[in-house]
Protein backbone atom coordinates (compact mmCIF):
# COMPACT_ATOMS: atom_id res chain seq x y z
CA UNK A 1 0.00 0.00 0.00
CA UNK A 2 2.85 2.37 0.81
CA UNK A 3 4.27 1.71 -2.66
CA UNK A 4 0.96 2.68 -4.26
CA UNK A 5 0.85 5.97 -2.34
CA UNK A 6 4.48 6.60 -3.26
CA UNK A 7 3.79 6.04 -6.98
CA UNK A 8 0.74 8.31 -6.88
CA UNK A 9 2.67 11.03 -5.08
CA UNK A 10 5.47 10.80 -7.67
CA UNK A 11 3.00 11.08 -10.58
CA UNK A 12 1.30 14.10 -8.99
CA UNK A 13 4.68 15.73 -8.41
CA UNK A 14 5.75 15.17 -12.01
CA UNK A 15 2.46 16.55 -13.36
CA UNK A 16 2.87 19.61 -11.15
CA UNK A 17 6.43 20.20 -12.38
CA UNK A 18 5.43 19.88 -16.03
CA UNK A 19 2.46 22.22 -15.52
CA UNK A 20 4.65 24.79 -13.80
CA UNK A 21 7.29 24.62 -16.53
CA UNK A 22 4.87 24.91 -19.45
CA UNK A 23 2.79 27.63 -17.80
CA UNK A 24 5.74 29.80 -16.83
CA UNK A 25 6.39 32.85 -18.98
CA UNK A 26 9.65 33.37 -20.78
CA UNK A 27 12.44 33.74 -18.27
CA UNK A 28 13.99 36.63 -20.23
CA UNK A 29 12.86 39.12 -22.83
CA UNK A 30 13.24 37.67 -26.29
CA UNK A 31 16.67 38.05 -27.85
CA UNK A 32 18.13 36.38 -30.93
CA UNK A 33 20.91 34.07 -29.84
CA UNK A 34 24.01 32.36 -31.18
CA UNK A 35 25.41 29.14 -29.82
CA UNK A 36 26.89 25.70 -30.28
CA UNK A 37 25.38 22.24 -29.87
CA UNK A 38 27.17 18.96 -29.21
CA UNK A 39 25.07 15.95 -30.20
CA UNK A 40 24.95 12.18 -30.59
CA UNK A 41 22.94 11.02 -33.61
CA UNK A 42 21.75 7.61 -34.76
CA UNK A 43 21.47 7.33 -38.55
CA UNK A 44 19.89 4.25 -40.09
CA UNK A 45 20.99 5.04 -43.65
CA UNK A 46 24.66 5.03 -42.60
CA UNK A 47 24.16 2.12 -40.22
CA UNK A 48 26.12 4.23 -37.77
CA UNK A 49 25.86 6.58 -34.87
CA UNK A 50 27.79 9.84 -35.12
CA UNK A 51 28.95 12.49 -32.71
CA UNK A 52 29.15 16.02 -34.00
CA UNK A 53 28.49 19.66 -33.33
CA UNK A 54 26.43 22.47 -34.87
CA UNK A 55 26.81 26.22 -34.92
CA UNK A 56 23.28 27.43 -34.19
CA UNK A 57 21.40 30.67 -34.68
CA UNK A 58 18.04 30.96 -32.92
CA UNK A 59 15.34 33.50 -33.68
CA UNK A 60 11.85 34.01 -32.24
CA UNK A 61 10.28 30.83 -33.62
CA UNK A 62 13.03 29.56 -35.89
CA UNK A 63 16.48 28.06 -35.55
CA UNK A 64 19.09 27.06 -38.13
CA UNK A 65 22.25 25.05 -37.56
CA UNK A 66 25.17 23.70 -39.59
CA UNK A 67 27.98 21.42 -38.52
CA UNK A 68 30.20 18.41 -39.34
CA UNK A 69 30.21 14.83 -38.13
CA UNK A 70 33.23 14.26 -35.88
CA UNK A 71 33.24 10.66 -34.60
CA UNK A 72 31.53 7.58 -36.05
CA UNK A 73 30.46 4.43 -34.27
CA UNK A 74 30.81 1.95 -37.13
CA UNK A 75 28.48 -1.05 -37.34
CA UNK A 76 30.16 -2.89 -40.24
CA UNK A 77 32.22 -6.03 -39.59
CA UNK A 78 35.46 -7.25 -41.09
CA UNK A 79 36.81 -3.95 -42.42
CA UNK A 80 40.56 -3.50 -42.26
CA UNK A 81 40.37 0.19 -43.03
CA UNK A 82 37.55 2.74 -43.26
CA UNK A 83 36.90 6.46 -43.16
CA UNK A 84 33.72 8.48 -42.89
CA UNK A 85 32.93 12.14 -43.14
CA UNK A 86 29.71 14.07 -43.13
CA UNK A 87 27.87 17.29 -42.48
CA UNK A 88 24.30 18.20 -41.60
CA UNK A 89 22.07 21.24 -41.88
CA UNK A 90 18.93 21.52 -39.77
CA UNK A 91 16.02 23.89 -39.49
CA UNK A 92 13.69 23.96 -36.48
CA UNK A 93 10.32 25.68 -36.10
CA UNK A 94 8.97 26.39 -32.61
CA UNK A 95 5.16 26.81 -32.35
CA UNK A 96 5.85 28.72 -29.13
CA UNK A 97 8.73 31.08 -28.49
CA UNK A 98 12.09 29.38 -28.72
CA UNK A 99 13.47 30.79 -25.46
CA UNK A 100 10.87 29.17 -23.20
CA UNK A 101 11.95 26.63 -20.62
CA UNK A 102 10.10 23.91 -22.56
CA UNK A 103 9.85 24.36 -26.34
CA UNK A 104 8.59 21.60 -28.69
CA UNK A 105 9.52 21.95 -32.35
CA UNK A 106 9.26 20.37 -35.78
CA UNK A 107 12.43 20.03 -37.82
CA UNK A 108 14.01 19.32 -41.18
CA UNK A 109 17.49 17.79 -41.33
CA UNK A 110 19.63 17.48 -44.46
CA UNK A 111 22.38 14.96 -43.84
CA UNK A 112 25.28 14.11 -46.16
CA UNK A 113 27.72 11.28 -45.60
CA UNK A 114 30.86 10.19 -47.45
CA UNK A 115 31.99 6.64 -46.68
CA UNK A 116 35.14 4.86 -47.78
CA UNK A 117 35.82 1.30 -46.66
CA UNK A 118 38.43 -1.37 -47.42
CA UNK A 119 38.49 -5.05 -46.53
CA UNK A 120 39.84 -8.37 -47.76
CA UNK A 121 37.48 -10.75 -49.61
CA UNK A 122 37.50 -14.03 -51.53
CA UNK A 123 36.20 -13.71 -55.11
CA UNK A 124 34.90 -16.57 -57.28
CA UNK A 125 35.74 -16.53 -60.98
CA UNK A 126 32.95 -16.23 -63.54
CA UNK A 127 33.01 -19.96 -64.28
CA UNK A 128 32.88 -20.76 -60.57
CA UNK A 129 35.84 -23.15 -60.83
CA UNK A 130 38.41 -20.99 -59.07
CA UNK A 131 38.65 -18.28 -56.44
CA UNK A 132 41.25 -15.69 -55.51
CA UNK A 133 41.95 -13.15 -52.82
CA UNK A 134 41.22 -9.48 -53.36
CA UNK A 135 40.80 -6.18 -51.55
CA UNK A 136 37.31 -4.68 -51.85
CA UNK A 137 37.29 -0.87 -51.78
CA UNK A 138 33.92 0.88 -51.55
CA UNK A 139 33.26 4.60 -51.84
CA UNK A 140 29.70 5.72 -51.08
CA UNK A 141 27.95 9.09 -51.17
CA UNK A 142 24.69 9.34 -49.21
CA UNK A 143 22.13 12.08 -48.80
CA UNK A 144 19.17 11.87 -46.41
CA UNK A 145 16.22 14.19 -45.78
CA UNK A 146 14.74 13.85 -42.29
CA UNK A 147 11.48 15.35 -41.03
CA UNK A 148 10.37 14.98 -37.43
CA UNK A 149 9.52 16.37 -34.03
CA UNK A 150 11.55 17.23 -30.98
CA UNK A 151 11.76 19.29 -27.84
CA UNK A 152 14.24 21.66 -26.25
CA UNK A 153 14.36 22.04 -22.47
CA UNK A 154 16.28 24.69 -20.54
CA UNK A 155 18.07 23.21 -17.52
CA UNK A 156 20.57 25.98 -16.67
CA UNK A 157 21.37 29.52 -17.73
CA UNK A 158 21.86 29.34 -21.48
CA UNK A 159 22.08 25.52 -21.53
CA UNK A 160 19.46 23.34 -23.27
CA UNK A 161 18.79 19.65 -23.64
CA UNK A 162 17.60 18.76 -27.16
CA UNK A 163 15.77 15.56 -28.13
CA UNK A 164 14.43 14.77 -31.61
CA UNK A 165 13.32 11.84 -33.77
CA UNK A 166 12.25 11.61 -37.39
CA UNK A 167 12.62 10.00 -40.79
CA UNK A 168 12.47 10.55 -44.52
CA UNK A 169 13.91 9.56 -47.91
CA UNK A 170 17.59 8.84 -48.53
CA UNK A 171 19.59 8.14 -51.67
CA UNK A 172 23.03 6.65 -52.11
CA UNK A 173 25.39 5.28 -54.73
CA UNK A 174 28.52 3.19 -54.51
CA UNK A 175 31.75 2.80 -56.41
CA UNK A 176 33.19 -0.69 -55.82
CA UNK A 177 36.70 -1.72 -56.84
CA UNK A 178 38.23 -5.18 -56.43
CA UNK A 179 42.04 -5.15 -56.32
CA UNK A 180 43.31 -8.63 -57.08
CA UNK A 181 46.05 -10.02 -54.85
CA UNK A 182 47.11 -12.45 -57.60
CA UNK A 183 48.67 -11.38 -60.89
CA UNK A 184 46.64 -13.96 -62.83
CA UNK A 185 43.45 -11.97 -62.24
CA UNK A 186 42.83 -8.34 -63.17
CA UNK A 187 41.20 -5.62 -61.09
CA UNK A 188 37.50 -4.85 -61.61
CA UNK A 189 35.47 -1.73 -60.92
CA UNK A 190 31.75 -0.93 -60.80
CA UNK A 191 30.32 2.56 -60.37
CA UNK A 192 26.78 3.74 -59.50
CA UNK A 193 25.18 7.14 -59.72
CA UNK A 194 25.05 8.78 -56.25
CA UNK A 195 21.23 8.89 -56.41
CA UNK A 196 20.63 5.42 -57.86
CA UNK A 197 19.49 3.65 -54.69
CA UNK A 198 16.64 4.73 -52.43
CA UNK A 199 15.80 3.80 -48.85
CA UNK A 200 13.82 5.10 -45.89
CA UNK A 201 16.09 6.83 -43.39
CA UNK A 202 15.49 7.16 -39.65
CA UNK A 203 17.20 9.54 -37.25
CA UNK A 204 17.43 10.01 -33.49
CA UNK A 205 19.40 12.83 -31.91
CA UNK A 206 20.20 13.88 -28.37
CA UNK A 207 22.27 16.98 -27.74
CA UNK A 208 23.27 19.70 -25.35
CA UNK A 209 23.49 23.27 -26.57
CA UNK A 210 24.60 26.58 -25.16
CA UNK A 211 23.03 29.81 -26.41
CA UNK A 212 24.11 33.41 -25.83
CA UNK A 213 21.89 36.37 -26.64
CA UNK A 214 23.28 38.75 -29.25
CA UNK A 215 22.76 41.70 -26.91
CA UNK A 216 24.89 39.93 -24.30
CA UNK A 217 27.62 39.33 -26.88
CA UNK A 218 27.62 43.04 -27.71
CA UNK A 219 27.97 43.91 -24.03
CA UNK A 220 30.84 41.44 -23.67
CA UNK A 221 32.54 42.92 -26.72
CA UNK A 222 32.11 46.44 -25.29
CA UNK A 223 33.74 45.35 -22.05
CA UNK A 224 36.73 43.86 -23.86
CA UNK A 225 37.32 46.85 -26.19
Amino acid sequence: MKNVFGILATIILLIGCVHTTTAQKDSTAFDNSLGVEVSYTGLSYLESAVAGFHITYTMKKHAVALGPHIVYHDLFDGQSDWARHGVSFKYEYFPIRSNRLFAPFIFYDLNYGFIKSRRGVIVDTDDGLNSYGAVREVVSNSIAHHFGIGTRCSFYKGFYLNLSVGGGPATFGQSVKLRSLQTAYSDTKEREHPFKNYETALIFRIGISYQVGLSELKKMKGCCD
